[in-house]
């Protein structure tokens, strides 16, 4: 399902319902057993701690869940981005999708992404083993993370002077070369694992310039280089059967 952010007109949705239900069909055909999420049935292999949940991010950052028995959530995003359901998204098609997710994580509407929209965006991620010293995943932040427990993707805070905030400690006798503090580092989680580019801050990864922020034109650029890094055989088109599996759904399949 839908991270509970886009809304659909009603129409629509009964379509693209019934397309979801004909590619479950599809995929599922031949499979024995339903599939489960990463450990298979809640509480994984013997009882143990809970499963991972089957958890999908699209190239943009929108995060789908799936549920048990239901193919994996990529196949959500897909038929949502796919507007003639045809089972082929196009560049247009792929870009307007972006679009929708950018708008609707602009919440003032001026075109960008500043850093009070993305720490909104970063709050849905944490659900999912965020927050300073990790969750499932480890401690040590992924790609983009920042040093001292900062958001991952985030360029790290200075304080007075250029300094790391709260400045640093001097060695024993008060000289020497200054210590700095020890700071837990900042996870994602599953977040990293569950898209196709191993990014644990998935839009800000956008931010080319790392002003924190994210214009208009930053996504645009990004729109084109996601699509072209999964556009592998440079056709102009993308299919279900033609997308990579995440590592989390890797890892979800071997535990089958």
């Amino acid at each position: 399902m839908r991270h509970p952010h886009a809304s659909n007109p009603p129409a629509r949705r009964f379509a693209r319902a019934f397309a979801a239900g004909l590619l479950s069909v599809v995929v599922l055909a031949g499979c024995a057993g339903p599939r489960m999420g990463p450990g298979g049935p809640p509480g994984g292999p013997g009882g143990g701690r809970p499963a991972a949940p089957a958890l999908f991010v699209s190239p943009f950052g929108e995060l789908f869940v799936g549920a048990p028995g239901n193919p994996w959530p990529t196949a959500d995003w897909f038929i949502g981005a796919d507007e003639d359901l045809d089972g082929v998204l196009v560049f247009d098609e792929f870009a307007a999708d972006g679009r929708r997710w950018f708008d609707h994580l602009d919440a003032d509407r001026d075109g960008r992404l500043g850093q009070a929209e993305l720490w909104t965006y970063e709050a849905a991620l944490r659900q999912y083993g965020g927050g300073p010293g990790g969750g499932p995943g480890g401690g040590s932040s992924g790609p983009g993370g920042g040093p001292g427990g900062g958001p991952a993707g985030l360029a790290p805070q200075t304080g007075p002077g250029g300094g790391p905030p709260g400045g640093s400690r001097a060695g024993p006798d008060g000289g020497g070369p200054p210590r700095s503090r020890p700071r837990r580092q900042q996870s994602y989680g599953l977040v990293a694992e569950a898209g196709f580019f191993n990014l644990p801050q998935p839009v800000k990864a956008a931010d080319v310039n790392v002003d924190q922020r994210v214009t208009a034109e930053e996504w645009a650029a990004a729109t084109q280089r996601w699509f072209l890094a999964l556009d592998t055989d440079r056709d102009g088109r993308l299919t279900m059967a033609g997308l990579p599996e995440t590592p989390l759904q890797r890892r979800a399949e071997a535990r089958r």
